[in-house]
């Protein structure tokens, strides 16, 4: 059982935040509500970014499912509703398309293509669901290798390279009672774990509702063994290394508890993700409505920070984190809070727009972001020095 230890929260507490051990050694950093703290906003500092509303057709993007930066100086990007990779110079300007709708050697699916993830020396990996492949082109978009994975045994949403030829991957399935971060190579193999998690029952076996969203496991991971791990519903996440944790940082809600009025807006974000037919009347019977917001959208790490996308409110709450779609894909909002790895509060990261971060590469932060119009803008952007330098 973790044991913590409360710690002051005000304005002028800018020191250490005072660390003690659980039983079994793992070091707890408990914060007061984060908002008390007062600590500056930081705006991006954006490299690149690419979309175009009124652009030519290589600019326009449906559903971003990846974004890479090669070790060219390239980027490439997997639109999953076009099927296809499309690469852009390092100014942004449009180079090849890569890959297209099939089954066939070197085709990708498109809906259930998982990601895109890079491997070294320009390769692009791209899981796909449906296929049941992981197929690796190089930098020109040859196919370079095919192979057959479960990947439906694999959680979908995230995978990161581990290195030129291993992954890190999250393993689960409806079978098994563990949720498993593990390294594997690009052919298969399990190599090691990371971090295991006991599985959540997706909805409650009284009342048989299931829940406006499921209680996921968001997570990131960086090399060589260290990986970071939360579940949606709790306002911490644990650091691990070597597979074992090492280190919990938690923080106490400040949300408030949701009111009638809040529900009615989540009950409408779930009838505008289904067709108008088959919405039920007695919707709100058939679904368990939550008492707050989920404590995180997502979770991301950098080689010095713990970035963590908080659902600050219903008002800004992004349908693609509702149990009813696709389950969290970390569109929570345009804000991240920043903790070093020893626990400490630092501040906050406004990326301007509701955002999806797909990875982070040194002070370099991958992903796609949307504008109030809904047009999806893949982009390169750098995390500012005060938030690296812990200022």
């Amino acid at each position: 059982m973790f044991v913590g230890l409360a710690t002051g929260c005000g304005p002028e507490d800018v020191g250490p935040t005072p660390i003690v051990q659980d039983s079994a050694g793992v070091q707890l950093v408990r914060h007061g509500p984060l908002a008390d703290y007062g600590r500056a906003v930081y705006p991006a500092e954006y490299i690149l970014t690419i979309g175009d509303m009124e652009g030519p057709p290589d600019m326009l993007f449906a559903e971003v499912a990846g974004v890479e930066l090669l070790d060219d100086g390239t980027v490439a990007v997997l639109d999953r509703d076009a099927a296809e990779i499309r690469q852009f110079s390092p100014d942004g300007s449009f180079l090849r398309r890569i890959s297209r709708r099939g089954s066939g050697p070197g085709e990708i699916s498109g809906d259930f293509t998982v990601g895109l993830v890079g491997i070294g020396a320009g390769r692009l990996l791209v899981p796909d669901a449906i296929n049941q492949t992981v197929t690796i082109f190089d930098r020109e978009g040859g196919l370079l290798e095919s192979h057959p994975w479960d990947i439906l045994q694999s959680y979908m949403p995230e995978w990161r390279a581990a290195s030129d030829t291993t992954l890190a991957v999250h393993l689960w399935s409806a079978t098994a009672p563990w949720h498993v971060l593990a390294h594997r190579s690009v052919a298969g193999a399990l190599l090691d774990t990371l971090a295991v998690f006991a599985v959540r029952p997706s909805f409650n076996p009284v009342d048989q509702r299931f829940p406006v969203w499921a209680d996921m496991l968001v997570w990131s991971a960086r090399e060589p063994d260290q990986a970071v791990a939360g579940w949606m519903s709790e306002p911490r996440v644990i650091l691990f290394r070597r597979g074992m944790p090492v280190r919990r940082i938690s923080w106490e809600r400040d949300e408030e508890l949701l009111t009638e009025e809040q529900h009615d807006v989540l009950l409408g974000i779930i009838a505008r993700n289904m067709d108008p037919g088959e919405i039920p009347p007695d919707l709100r019977a058939q679904v368990r409505l939550p008492e707050r917001l989920p404590a995180m959208a997502d979770v991301e790490t950098s080689a010095d920070l713990v970035l963590v996308q908080r659902a600050r409110s219903v008002e800004r709450l992004d349908q693609r984190i509702t149990y009813a779609n696709r389950g969290p894909s970390g569109f929570g909002g345009p804000l991240w809070d920043a903790f070093s790895f020893e626990g400490d509060y630092l501040g906050v990261l406004d990326l301007g727009a509701p955002a999806d971060v797909f990875d982070i590469r040194g002070d370099t932060i991958l992903g796609v972001r949307e504008d109030s119009l809904g047009v999806q803008q893949p982009f390169l952007a750098r995390i500012p020095a005060e938030l690296r330098e812990g200022r």
